[in-house]
């Protein structure tokens, strides 16, 4: 009886291990405002289908912009942005409380 709950313990700590990710790469580092680019990723750990989202960093406060797109069955995405706030936007992808890194594009 021992080893089974040491068995259990192994599996959940190997299930912690595959924990969910996003990465995020822009199609361009600086658009003028309003042109259409792209965000294209992957993600790890996350149901085929579930949504991606986007936000963006505005006064210090990730806002979620009206920007998302399914995760294919491979785990990628692809989503089409546009946006209006003028410098340097930072960006990223979320699904739940998994975050991808923070990308940069400058709208001019």
């Amino acid at each position: 009886m021992a080893a089974t709950p040491a068995a259990h313990a192994t599996s959940a700590t190997h299930k912690a291990a595959a924990k969910a990710s996003i990465t995020a790469k822009p199609s361009v580092n600086s658009v003028k405002a309003w042109q259409l680019f792209r965000v294209t990723g992957k993600t790890t750990g996350i149901k085929a289908g579930s949504k991606v989202t986007l936000q963006q960093k505005q006064r210090g406060k990730w806002v979620t912009l009206p920007a998302s797109a399914p995760v294919a069955r491979n785990g990628a995405y692809s989503l089409g942005v546009k946006l209006g706030l003028k410098g340097k936007n930072d960006l990223r992808i979320v699904n739940g409380k998994t975050a991808s890194a923070v990308v940069n594009v400058t709208v001019r």
